[in-house]
């Protein structure tokens, strides 16, 4: 299931807030720098994983990601600090601080990607760019970011950089599912609402040198926020810098500020707290965070905590002068657990003080976790077919059919398991359901609408739940999308050659009315002596103006562009040609047309550029103020294109359709589609992307096939442990169907087509 990116937002603070008491802000931040000084470094990494753990922080953002060479050793060093400070120091989220869009795109989530574990990610896209300062503008954004750009070196070209490269990282963060975050100075209230519709969670300046004023500071854009009239996370961030409150903080908890900034925040009217959630606060930053001799109590594990009997496992305590364990009272830096209980050590420092750690449960049984079953191919194929079942390594096994091997070949239906045996533990999998069948129940097609369609209005077609598909137009997935006449069938598959058909849907293609043509009874260009002009459209059924009215002519009186759509008597619609009026001497530019850089029907997860004509200025119906934007959400979209001022022009609307399909492999039920091998976009015009997660690193044969058996394409690929993600270029191949197999460890195999 693909989450929303406020839905990812939502359960994060329902994550954080169910660990932490009511009087404890749930996200505690801190920004830890110099990443190129530190990572890789065990001594280094465990002082400050000590430190955020000693006083409370469950949010790192990492600073300076910028330095780092980005080598593999490094990548490997940065994943293991990541998922040990989520592990073991209760770190719940990792964030990545960055200016540009392209660092996240090319570093990190390349690296997000390349993990295997969930663990090992970054969980917030944090966008810093401080668009407001005009010191900050003059002597860096300028020169590095906005003039190599298009930009203006001022303010608001400044301001226009950062939402188009914060709206791109926005879709990022939708299409990988992390938060993103902005840290935010001084923004106009207008710039603050342009903001937030694109936030997950803002980080407010509060940079004060005690917390004595700190909520009046930032109260107004607090105001300015909830102006926005959606909800929002907020959390003020503090500054340790000697400026600020570094001296303070010698004689002060860190918690204080954000105490103080709490209560200001509880008094105010509940509109203002209905879209403001104050998350908690974050602090900028740990080198210069003021250090105490506090000791950190936590207890590190050699291996899995529950085994067998006879097994053991080796808990460590954390730096200290001397130890004291429970149970047990044994006094060294770790000991040997071979026996169920639960463990806690006390930790006393070279200057006495002491603390206790969390405790770790041990759990000795006499059964070890369920075997699994793995499936060399689809576990429903027609008759004649079959499929070799396999267990993950153990000592013994005994299948359900009395076998007694690691793997078996199955050819009839029937439910599999298989029970193992390690050094006296014993477990019995899940079932897997095998069936062979003589012919699939012959499909259903839904149509998303009625079968006479109008011209441009498309048409969804959904197949009932199969194993695999092929339309009568060559479509392979679920659900496919028709615009224009004719009768569609489509083939389910059970297996390969397993297939049954359904009925025909006929679908129709009505008739538009004719384009209408606008008339002018008067100036184009009104002035004194012509206050208004009335425009009439040529004779139809209905008619709806893009002032709104539905009247055959109607009188206007401002400059503008009008435009009016006509519906025949079958409801099939056609819009006019936009015909502009000039108003006081504005003579508005000419009607911009809305250029896509591909196609307007997407699959979920697609995106699409939208690029208007060249004109002096911009404004798209989602509100961005580019040439270009980048969508993956259905809508229609329009753009004003600006001579100066307030003269302009409106574009025609594009609709942009998304439809939910998946890919679908001839064999597999529809319980056990493989998702170990998925290509997109399937069918496609020539470039594939190719997805495939790897439990090794090692080398794949990527071949092509097509239906009479002839290898049209065969390439090693070298794979990393965990997701991989490569692009072919198949547009030398003729239209037309073909299999899409790769072999390395296990074979795989994916029906694809080429139009």
């Amino acid at each position: 299931m693909i989450l929303r990116k406020t839905q990812i937002a939502f359960i994060a603070f329902l994550l954080f807030a169910s660990t932490m008491s009511a009087q404890v802000p749930p996200v505690r931040g801190l920004y830890v720098n110099f990443v190129n000084a530190w990572i890789g470094d065990s001594v280094q990494e465990n002082k400050i994983l000590n430190y955020v753990s000693s006083y409370g922080f469950n949010y790192i953002t990492i600073y300076d990601l910028n330095l780092l060479n980005w080598s593999v050793p490094q990548k490997n060093s940065l994943a293991a600090f990541i998922s040990k400070a989520k592990t073991q120091y209760g770190v719940v989220q990792v964030g990545a601080a960055g200016e540009t869009y392209n660092f996240f795109k090319n570093y990190i989530v390349p690296y997000n990607i390349s993990r295997g574990n969930a663990t090992e990610r970054f969980d917030v896209f944090n966008f810093e760019f401080e668009f407001w300062l005009t010191s900050s503008i003059a002597t860096y954004y300028g020169p590095n970011y906005l003039l190599p750009n298009g930009f203006t070196a001022d303010t608001a070209g400044a301001f226009a950089f950062a939402m188009q490269q914060f709206g791109k990282i926005d879709s990022l963060s939708n299409l990988y599912g992390t938060l993103n975050e902005i840290y935010l100075g001084w923004p106009t209230q207008g710039q603050m609402q342009r903001v937030v519709a694109l936030a997950d969670r803002i980080l407010l300046h509060a940079y004060r040198v005690n917390d004595a004023d700190i909520y009046q500071y930032s109260q107004s854009r607090l105001y300015d926020i909830a102006s926005a009239n959606k909800p929002i996370q907020v959390m003020p961030i503090f500054s340790s810098e000697p400026i600020f409150m570094g001296p303070w903080l010698d004689n002060h908890p860190i918690t204080q500020p954000f105490e103080t900034f709490d209560g200001f925040f509880k008094s105010e009217p509940a509109a203002i707290k209905q879209n403001i959630s104050l998350q908690g606060y974050q602090w900028f930053l740990y080198s210069l965070m003021p250090k105490t001799s506090l000791v950190n109590a936590s207890i590190s594990t050699s291996g899995p905590v529950s085994f067998c009997s006879g097994g053991n496992v080796t808990l460590t305590a954390s730096a200290g002068a001397s130890y004291l364990w429970s149970p047990g009272g044994q006094t060294t830096n770790s000991i040997l657990v071979n026996s169920s209980g639960v463990y806690s050590v006390t930790i006393t420092g070279v200057t006495g003080q002491s603390a206790t750690s969390p405790s770790v449960t041990v759990a000795v049984t006499s059964t070890g976790p369920a075997p699994t079953i793995t499936a060399s191919g689809p576990v429903a194929f027609c008759i004649g077919g079959s499929v070799t079942l396999t267990s993950n390594t153990a000592a013994n096994y005994l299948w359900s059919n009395g076998q007694t091997t690691q793997s078996i070949l199955v050819s009839t239906s029937g439910n599999y398991f298989v029970r193992t045996s390690t050094n006296g533990c014993t477990q019995t999998s899940a079932s897997t359901l095998v069936t062979a069948t003589t012919t699939p129940p012959v499909p259903t097609v839904t149509a998303g609408g009625p079968l006479n369609i109008c011209p441009g209005k498309p048409l969804t077609l959904t197949c009932s739940p199969s194993g695999g598909y092929l339309w009568s137009n060559g479509a392979t997935t679920r659900s496919i999308v028709v615009a224009g006449a004719g009768n569609y069938y489509v083939r389910a598959y059970a297996g390969p050659a397993c297939f049954a058909t359904s009925t025909s849907k006929t679908v129709t293609l009505l008739t538009a009315p004719a384009i209408p043509v606008i008339s002018l009874n008067g100036s184009a260009s009104l002035n004194a002596s012509h206050p208004s002009v009335v425009l009439t459209s040529t004779t139809a059924n209905l008619y709806s103006w893009s002032t709104t009215q539905t009247t055959r002519s109607i009188t206007v009186s401002s400059q503008g562009s009008y435009k009016v759509t006509v519906s025949g008597t079958n409801g099939c619609t056609v819009s006019s040609i936009p015909v502009a009026i000039s108003a006081n001497g504005c003579t508005p530019p000419a009607v911009p047309v809305i250029t896509p850089n591909g196609a307007t029907v997407l699959i979920a997860g697609q995106s699409v550029t939208l690029t208007s004509s060249i004109a002096g200025g911009y404004l798209w119906s989602t509100g961005a103020t580019s040439r270009s934007i980048v969508v993956n959400a259905a809508g229609t979209y329009t753009v004003r294109a600006y001579n100066a001022g307030n003269c302009f022009s409106t574009s025609s609307p594009l609709s942009v359709i998304v439809v939910s399909a998946r890919l679908a492999n001839p064999g597999y039920s529809e319980e056990n589609v493989p998702v170990e091998l998925s290509a997109f976009p399937n069918p496609t015009t020539g470039e594939l992307s190719i997805a495939f997660p790897s439990g090794e690193k090692g080398s794949h044969i990527l071949q092509v096939i097509d239906l009479a058996g002839r290898e049209m394409l065969n390439k090693e690929f070298i794979f990393t442990e965990g997701n991989n993600l490569l692009t072919l270029d198949l547009s030398a191949l003729p239209q037309g169907m073909y299999y899409l197999g790769l072999r390395g460890s296990e074979e795989k195999k994916l029906r694809i087509v080429i139009q």
